[in-house]
């Protein structure tokens, strides 16, 4: 039996990771033997897949500035310029590498975070302070915007966190809804217990999400419609970087939204066993 597991498992290869292993041994541990290796396969073919898509997704983006780049050099090479026409080459050029710089940091977060361990130092946390630190950091950005920020909070347990990542997600969050809702809008951050699970909700009165496209916001690269058309500088990374912030904490990010009302994301993040009320 050995031997034949051995001699199919050498028939497999990267170029089709759909075959498995037949599970028709007559003793019970080879069968779970055979089980244990398929799934290990299952794993590694969804890894592959995801890794495949997201190397696809990526040079697709990346391809665009790079173009208008070289665009932008081969014109100015055709003839010879003004002084002020190679400085505005150059500034295009600028914008160009600085879309290529603002896509590839959030790159590297993912690839941290997609590795076998994340980045993460859990260590007890209280989250009043830290989002109050943040909502001062922010206030002269929402005053730019003439927008409303608030912060409302409630005596909530500490958690098990990683104070850095989190304030990277509660930023990420922060900066969407502040980009996306109209001068003399509002946006408020709520933190409240809800049982085990301490939550921190951004809202916002902003444009709103349409309903079809809720289910896709946490994926790699996706961006609405509104959204291109509202702010061409994005990327599409920063709610997914949330999602993994959020996961690598053993939490969940959620969002409910209405058209012209605006939209609640909320992180969810459990309670620590060791229990320090903050606020």
């Amino acid at each position: 039996p050995i031997e034949t597991l051995c001699a199919r498992a050498e028939t497999m290869s990267e170029a089709d990771l759909g075959k498995r292993l037949a599970v028709d041994s007559p003793y019970q541990e080879f069968r779970r033997l055979t089980q244990a290796v398929n799934s290990v396969l299952d794993q590694f073919q969804r890894n592959s897949e995801v890794q495949r898509n997201f190397c696809e997704i990526a040079a697709h983006e990346m391809k665009t500035p790079l173009t208008i780049l070289q665009g932008n050099l081969e014109v100015a090479l055709m003839k010879a310029r003004t002084t002020a026409e190679y400085r505005d080459a150059l500034i295009n050029n600028l914008e160009q590498v600085g879309r290529l710089i603002a896509l590839t940091r959030p790159l590297l977060t993912l690839a941290k975070f997609t590795s076998s361990k994340p980045p993460i130092h859990l260590a007890p946390l209280a989250l009043e302070p830290l989002i109050q630190e943040i909502v001062d950091e922010l206030t002269l950005l929402a005053d730019d915007y003439r927008i409303t920020l608030m912060f409302e909070s409630q005596p909530v347990p500490s958690i098990l966190g990683d104070a850095q990542w989190l304030k990277q997600a509660l930023i990420n969050l922060l900066d969407n809804a502040l980009r996306y809702t109209p001068p003399g809008g509002f946006v408020t951050v709520r933190l409240h217990r809800a049982g085990e699970w301490v939550d921190v909700a951004v809202e916002d009165t902003g444009h709103g999400i349409e309903s079809e496209n809720i289910p896709h916001l946490f994926e790699r690269f996706y961006r609405t419609d509104w959204a291109r058309a509202k702010d061409s500088a994005g990327t599409g990374l920063g709610l997914p970087i949330v999602k993994e912030i959020a996961e690598a904490h053993g939490g969940t990010i959620s969002v409910a939204s209405q058209i012209h009302k605006g939209s609640i994301f909320t992180l969810r993040l459990p309670v620590s066993t060791r229990q320090t009320v903050s606020a």
